[in-house]
């Protein structure tokens, strides 16, 4: 591992724990000085985030200031409130799940912000009864290299949402299902599989990014959804074709 690489994982992540940076840190005094020294700001970073209470209704009081802005300022505003509520989870993140590699936390924080956009387009689905036919959900997981050796459990779920998408920097597949609290994502992405099964934080949503062979199955419900039969299903069934 040359410099470069090792000064940007470093300073990404300081806590990774993963082997090969351990290594390159042990390669030189300078390189482990400055791991050390980006540990302890890295602590004390989150010993002051954690003294620090956010503020009840905060997410609420920033969405509707956003609504009740004009049309031209509404859609930065939006943006604005919904980056400070993916901000607060992925700080909870790295305080709960320690060791997360500089891959992981990348993959986490773009599929947090994935969903927080697409959430109202499968909302309406939801809300409305829209649901959609098995082939259109054939159709994606086709195009996104994604193919499941026992489809029958999942065509018999009420599928409302199929969409490709361009997490992990490839042609992934997301599909959302009709739950019994709400909506349940379940994404599937090609490449880029992280290290160890990565548990969401969020204020809205629950669920958790599980490396699958050369890949990630991600399955994500509202907060009191149960998941673990859909997780065991998909995980059974799940190939990568492409």
């Amino acid at each position: 591992m040359d410099d470069l690489e090792f000064r940007t994982r470093a300073f990404s992540n300081p806590l990774d724990q993963q082997e090969d940076l351990r290594t390159a840190a042990d390669a030189s005094p300078e390189r482990r000085q400055l791991l050390d020294e980006l540990n302890e700001l890295e602590r004390d970073l989150r010993r002051t985030l954690l003294a620090v209470d956010i503020p009840v209704g905060l997410k609420e009081k920033l969405t509707q200031h956003a609504r009740a802005a004009s049309p031209l300022r509404n859609r930065g505003l939006l943006a604005l409130a919904a980056s400070l509520v993916v901000a607060t989870g992925l700080t909870l993140n790295l305080f709960f799940q320690p060791g997360l590699s500089a891959q992981d936390l990348a993959l986490h924080d773009e599929l947090v912000e994935h969903l927080h956009e697409e959430a109202p387009s499968y909302q309406s689905n939801y809300d409305d009864g829209g649901d959609i036919g098995w082939a259109q959900v054939e159709a994606v997981l086709e195009a996104s290299g994604t193919s499941l050796t026992s489809p029958d459990e999942l065509a018999t779920m009420q599928m409302i949402f199929a969409r490709l998408c361009a997490l992990g920097g490839s042609r992934s597949a997301h599909l959302v299902a009709r739950g019994e609290h709400g909506p349940i994502s379940i994404v599937f992405i090609r490449t880029a599989p992280v290290s160890r099964r990565v548990e969401l934080r969020d204020d809205r949503f629950q669920g958790r990014i599980i490396p699958v062979n050369e890949g990630n199955m991600a399955v994500i419900g509202e907060r009191n959804e149960s998941l673990g039969q859909y997780e065991q299903m998909l995980r059974e069934s799940l190939e990568w074709s492409i």
